[in-house]
């Protein structure tokens, strides 16, 4: 027998059913002074070995039965905490085989890796040469801040680490990149990612934050995805009124969610964009940084988390920011384990201009990449057959930023004179009348010709159906 005080089991030959919140008494006399318990069951106390002596021709079935219920129970848990940790192995070898396929052990690929011949790829496509022919015509740049007014207007009371309205500061937390002792690894990536945008447009950043990072944030995308708070990827075109209507799911499949960071089960999520504001203040802030040099990026949008559910799902040839509203670096991190391209397609094919080469992304897990977000970088996201998770954040120049809402505001001031003027001429019709239908036809749109094919490709182009969202449409 040991002691000790615990929960006592009633014993068949005493005193019937107890309480679980009874003291511990002796199961021959009812005592509760100096108990010992029984060594197997830790169920049964006595208040000498005697009594033990005395009960255990009763008590011995009913131990035998305890201690084999509590040692059932201990394995349960032992095998639960198995099956957990092999899951985890599985995770790990997968996520493993995912990185260092193709590349070698523990190297990460190169940014020249991913270029291609325009060539061999594929032929430059006509409807990128339409696409940025279109985006030169005059007029069209005023045009493209107008949705923005809104959100430069709107919450400028409402502030959050930096927040101000939709977007958000960064240089708060660049020393925090990867916790202390890694300025080496945080040094080389920078240069790196100058290197490559310097020369390539992009650049593409492999085992970014690391399995255990990864996973968590990928745990956190699904619950998201799971619980249903992802909505269709917004669709906005700039068609003359006769245009056939373009359905949304051709032009893209992907379902998004608008992520600050501090919501509740986000803060992985919000760990992932400090990391990589971190990394987009050095390389802006660094000496001998090429062209990087050449803008001020202090703020950026809020992360917009992205699933393509599969079933080819898709984003046609677009320009991100296609008419200066200021964003200048898209950074997208990519959530797919084990993610086989020949298989599940989903590979994002930037085509930088002029067109001598083509980029082919594998969207894989916890691989991070940067490229130019205005026209220098015409991209697609390909037919994915498997679900497909993917992170972006648009960071802006200062100065490009500030032209756009200030063009924003007076399109809309126009805007809205015109239309008070239009109403006004409704109620006291004259001779000098101008139909309503002639001042929105005298608006510069998108030609026809480009509604359904060409047209899709200027789907993101933000307009005023965006602004009530205060985000980007992308």
């Amino acid at each position: 027998m040991s002691r000790g005080r615990g929960k006592v089991r009633d014993s068949a030959s005493h005193s019937g059913s107890k309480s679980a919140m009874d003291p511990p008494r002796c199961s021959i006399c009812g005592t509760q002074q100096q108990l010992l318990r029984c060594a197997k069951c830790k169920a049964v106390y006595y208040c000498s070995p005697a009594h033990q002596h005395l009960h255990w021709p009763d008590h011995r079935t009913e131990c035998r039965l305890l201690t084999r219920q509590k040692l059932n129970s201990s394995n349960n848990n032992k095998q639960q905490q198995l099956q957990q940790r092999q899951q985890i192995q599985q995770l790990q070898q997968a996520v493993a085989s995912a990185n260092l396929e193709g590349s070698g052990a523990g190297a990460n690929c190169s940014t020249a890796q991913m270029m291609t011949p325009a060539h061999q790829a594929q032929s430059w496509p006509t409807e990128v040469d339409n696409l940025l022919n279109f985006l030169g015509q005059p007029g069209i740049q005023e045009k493209a801040a107008a949705a923005e007014t809104e959100a430069g207007q709107r919450q400028q009371q409402h502030h959050h680490h930096g927040e101000k309205s939709s977007s958000y500061q960064i240089g708060f937390a660049d020393a925090s990149f990867m916790g202390s002792g890694s300025e080496r690894r945080y040094e080389d990536l920078c240069r790196n990612i100058i290197s490559d945008m310097n020369q390539y447009g992009l650049s593409v950043v492999d085992d970014f934050l690391g399995m255990e990072t990864g996973l968590k944030i990928l745990n956190e995308v699904r619950s998201m995805y799971n619980a249903g708070a992802f909505q269709d990827g917004q669709v906005v075109t700039n068609q003359t009124p006769d245009a056939p209507a373009v359905r949304g799911d051709k032009i893209r499949g992907d379902k998004i969610k608008w992520v600050g960071g501090n919501e509740p089960g986000c803060s992985n999520v919000w760990y992932l964009t400090n990391q990589i504001d971190s990394v987009v203040y050095r390389v802006n802030t660094m000496k001998d940084n090429g062209i990087l040099g050449n803008y001020h990026i202090r703020e950026r949008t809020r992360a917009m988390v992205a699933c393509y559910p599969g079933s080819g799902t898709h984003y046609v040839m677009h320009v991100d920011n296609p008419q200066k509203d200021g964003r200048v670096i898209t950074a997208i991190y990519y959530l797919n384990i084990n993610w086989d391209a020949r298989e599940s397609g989903g590979i994002l094919r930037i085509r930088p201009t002029p067109g001598t080469t083509v980029a082919d992304i594998e969207p894989k897990f916890d691989r991070l990449i940067f490229f130019w977000s205005d026209i220098r970088n015409p991209h697609e996201v390909q037919p994915a057959h498997r679900t497909r998770y993917a992170i972006t954040v648009w960071y802006f120049d200062a100065k490009e930023r500030e032209e756009a809402l200030i063009r924003a505001k007076l399109e809309n001031s126009k805007t809205n004179n015109l239309a008070a003027q239009a109403q006004a001429q409704q109620a006291e019709p004259d001779s000098t009348t101008t139909p309503p239908a002639a001042i929105a036809s005298s608006s510069s749109s998108l030609p026809a010709s480009m509604s359904t094919g060409t047209g899709a490709l200027n789907a993101n182009v933000s307009s005023n159906t965006c602004a009530t969202n205060s985000e980007i449409c992308t």
